[in-house]
């Protein structure tokens, strides 16, 4: 058996160089990145449009924020259109409304809320709910903020034709005008006469 070990050895030698060539030859394991189309080149991305890659290919980012890939002026450095997490706000039926936990507090200058009837009102310029004018500081349109250039905007009375429960579930976008935010709202609940409860889901600032 002497006499075979070298060609054993010589053959264990070879195999191993194979193998290790073969190993250097293989490419290295890829993980996949989503990017999505910068049409307009203004560094954001169409969330309509994407591509899993290795590589970033032209004309994509990695991001999906872009409010309109058709138009480089319309993208969140340019415009506050709130895209995060959604929230729910509710007001329990008689609840006292002048309370900071029956309002939601927007900003500085939109605290919505509602009295134990009628609409809901901005009590941050607002003691009353004003028919075809409240909240204050706001406007109202169908839609969501993705084509918040298209809309058209109308008062909050004007919006649902003096029948706020026609809202319910549906896609809604909330201009605040003096801080010129444009968030996406849905109502999910509403109590049509007395109590003044209501509850909707709303976009967050990102």
């Amino acid at each position: 058996m002497k006499y075979f070990t070298p060609y054993i050895f010589v053959l264990f030698c070879c195999t191993l160089v194979l193998v290790a060539c073969q190993k250097d030859d293989e490419e290295e394991p890829c993980t996949e990145t989503v990017w999505y189309a910068d049409n307009d080149n203004d560094g954001f991305g169409d969330p309509n449009t994407s591509n899993s890659s290795c590589t970033q290919p032209p004309n994509f980012v990695d991001n999906a924020r872009d409010i309109d890939d058709t138009d480089a002026n319309l993208n969140p450095n340019t415009v506050k259109v709130w895209q995060g997490p959604t929230i729910t706000f509710t007001k329990a039926n008689n609840a006292d409304w002048t309370l900071a936990e029956n309002q939601d507090r927007i900003t500085d200058k939109v605290w919505i809320s509602r009295a134990n009837k009628q609409g809901i009102f901005n009590l941050a310029s607002e003691t009353t709910y004003a028919k075809f004018y409240s909240p204050d500081d706001t406007e109202w349109s169908f839609g969501t903020t993705a084509a918040f250039s298209s809309l058209s905007f109308n008062n909050w009375e004007d919006l649902h034709g003096s029948n706020p429960s026609s809202l319910l579930n549906k896609d809604l976008v909330l201009h605040l005008l003096t801080d010129d935010i444009y968030i996406d709202l849905k109502f999910t609940s509403w109590t049509p006469r007395g109590g003044g409860g209501f509850s909707y889901e709303r976009s967050t600032e990102l």
